[in-house]
């Protein structure tokens, strides 16, 4: 798989669902990683904002687009976090215009964990 691929279009996706309050990059800016393994969700601002009052304030897509990148690293506790499940494949893509649905198919297809066990 091509990492520097993967990387590119995660950033892509993070910076056009504005969701860069959310992740982590190791020492640097979130654009500037160099490599995937240098950036992870921000759970701990996730968590912050969904006590606030007024909750996560993003649209659905984008709510929808940050359950799917926080499950990339911590697929275990997306769901717990959200409160939601992902719901079916049909149901996410519906959720998203045609950015989102072109920068989650390209993700799924360059995601690199896919060769690992």
């Amino acid at each position: 798989m091509n990492e520097k691929a993967f990387l590119e279009l995660l950033k892509d996706a993070i910076r056009y669902n504005q969701l860069e309050r959310y992740f982590i990059a190791k020492s640097c800016d979130i654009q500037a990683v160099q490599s995937h393994y240098d950036l992870k969700p921000d759970l701990d601002a996730i968590r912050e904002d969904q006590a606030d009052s007024g909750g996560l304030k993003l649209s659905h897509a984008q709510r929808r687009m940050l359950m799917i990148l926080v499950a990339l690293w911590e697929g275990n506790i997306a769901d717990d976090l959200f409160g939601e499940g992902l719901g079916s494949l049909s149901r996410v893509i519906q959720s998203m215009d045609r950015n989102n649905r072109e920068l989650l198919g390209e993700l799924i297809v360059t995601y690199p964990g896919w060769g690992q066990s």
